[in-house]
C-alpha cells in the first residue's frame, strides 16, 4: 500500500530516528520531521531514512507492515490466565475504600 513517510529529526531514547507513516498519531510537527517520499512499504522508507541518519528504525505504532519475525505476540496471547486471580485477595469494605480515599 502506497503511503507518505516521514523521518523524525530528533532521535528517540535509543538514539534511533523513527520513520512514521502519514497519519500516525506520533508524527511530530512539520519543522521536526523530514519528508522521505511515498513508498510501497515501511521497509523501503526505513532504507531511505538511513540515507539521512544511519540509526533509523520504524515507528512501532504505524509501521507494523515490516516488523520482523521476532515480534512479540499480542498481549492477550501472552497473559497466562491462571496467574490472574479470580477474586481479589484483599477484602474490600466501605471503611477500606474510605481509608484509601483519605490517603
Amino acid at each position: 500500500m502506497i503511503a507518505k513517510y516521514y523521518l523524525t529529526i530528533r532521535p528517540q531514547t535509543d538514539e534511533h530516528h523513527a520513520v512514521h507513516r502519514d497519519g500516525c498519531p506520533f508524527l511530530p510537527d512539520h519543522e521536526k520531521r523530514i519528508y522521505l517520499g511515498t513508498f510501497n512499504s515501511g521497509q523501503d522508507a526505513v532504507l531511505e531514512g538511513k540515507r539521512h541518519f544511519i540509526k533509523t528504525n520504524s515507528c512501532q505504532f504505524c509501521s507494523k507492515d515490516h516488523s520482523g519475525p521476532n515480534e512479540q505476540p499480542e498481549l492477550h496471547k501472552r497473559v497466562q490466565k491462571a496467574l490472574i486471580p479470580v477474586e481479589p485477595e484483599i477484602s474490600l469494605s466501605y471503611n477500606t475504600n474510605l481509608l484509601c480515599c483519605l490517603n
